[in-house]
Protein backbone atom coordinates (compact mmCIF):
# COMPACT_ATOMS: atom_id res chain seq x y z
CA UNK A 1 0.00 0.00 0.00
CA UNK A 2 2.63 2.04 -0.12
CA UNK A 3 2.73 2.96 -3.92
CA UNK A 4 5.89 1.14 -4.97
CA UNK A 5 3.67 -1.66 -7.27
CA UNK A 6 2.20 1.65 -9.09
CA UNK A 7 5.45 2.78 -9.81
CA UNK A 8 7.35 -0.50 -10.83
CA UNK A 9 4.32 -1.62 -13.23
CA UNK A 10 4.66 2.13 -14.73
CA UNK A 11 8.50 1.34 -15.27
CA UNK A 12 7.73 -1.64 -16.70
CA UNK A 13 5.60 -0.44 -19.36
CA UNK A 14 6.93 3.11 -20.39
CA UNK A 15 10.99 2.69 -19.64
CA UNK A 16 11.40 -1.04 -20.34
CA UNK A 17 8.18 -1.26 -22.97
CA UNK A 18 7.37 -4.34 -21.07
CA UNK A 19 4.14 -5.62 -22.94
CA UNK A 20 3.16 -9.51 -20.90
CA UNK A 21 1.07 -9.39 -18.28
CA UNK A 22 1.68 -7.29 -15.07
CA UNK A 23 -0.76 -9.25 -12.54
CA UNK A 24 -1.58 -7.48 -9.23
CA UNK A 25 -1.76 -10.12 -6.52
CA UNK A 26 -2.81 -9.61 -2.68
CA UNK A 27 -4.79 -6.98 -1.19
CA UNK A 28 -6.47 -5.68 -4.35
CA UNK A 29 -8.86 -2.51 -3.33
CA UNK A 30 -11.56 -1.50 -6.05
CA UNK A 31 -11.40 1.50 -5.45
CA UNK A 32 -7.43 1.54 -6.39
CA UNK A 33 -8.62 -0.76 -9.28
CA UNK A 34 -8.95 1.82 -11.58
CA UNK A 35 -5.94 3.79 -10.97
CA UNK A 36 -3.85 0.12 -11.49
CA UNK A 37 -5.24 -0.28 -14.37
CA UNK A 38 -3.98 3.26 -15.46
CA UNK A 39 0.00 2.42 -14.72
CA UNK A 40 0.00 -0.81 -16.31
CA UNK A 41 -1.76 -3.32 -14.52
CA UNK A 42 -3.71 -5.57 -16.93
CA UNK A 43 -4.56 -8.76 -14.58
CA UNK A 44 -5.54 -8.63 -11.42
CA UNK A 45 -6.35 -11.34 -8.99
CA UNK A 46 -9.27 -10.74 -7.13
CA UNK A 47 -10.17 -11.77 -3.23
CA UNK A 48 -13.12 -10.03 -3.11
CA UNK A 49 -16.83 -10.86 -1.86
CA UNK A 50 -17.77 -8.07 -4.34
CA UNK A 51 -19.74 -8.87 -7.95
CA UNK A 52 -17.46 -9.13 -10.68
CA UNK A 53 -19.73 -6.67 -11.89
CA UNK A 54 -18.56 -4.09 -9.77
CA UNK A 55 -15.29 -4.48 -10.49
CA UNK A 56 -15.42 -4.20 -14.00
CA UNK A 57 -17.32 -0.62 -13.72
CA UNK A 58 -14.57 0.27 -11.65
CA UNK A 59 -11.90 0.18 -14.20
CA UNK A 60 -14.10 2.74 -16.50
CA UNK A 61 -15.04 5.04 -14.00
CA UNK A 62 -12.99 7.52 -15.11
CA UNK A 63 -13.17 9.60 -18.13
CA UNK A 64 -10.74 12.52 -17.98
CA UNK A 65 -7.08 12.27 -16.09
CA UNK A 66 -4.69 15.33 -15.31
CA UNK A 67 -1.64 12.90 -15.06
CA UNK A 68 -0.31 11.31 -18.42
CA UNK A 69 0.71 7.14 -17.66
CA UNK A 70 1.25 4.18 -19.11
CA UNK A 71 -1.84 3.46 -21.13
CA UNK A 72 -1.01 6.27 -23.25
CA UNK A 73 -4.77 8.51 -23.38
CA UNK A 74 -4.73 11.46 -23.51
CA UNK A 75 -4.34 14.38 -20.08
CA UNK A 76 -7.17 16.93 -19.89
CA UNK A 77 -4.91 19.46 -20.74
CA UNK A 78 -4.00 17.93 -23.97
CA UNK A 79 -7.88 17.21 -24.91
CA UNK A 80 -8.03 21.12 -23.79
CA UNK A 81 -5.72 22.41 -26.41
Amino acid sequence: RDGRAYSYARLLRERYKFTGELRAVGDVLLEQLHYMHRVGFNSFNLDSEQPLEEWKTAVGEFTVWYQPTADGRPTATELRH
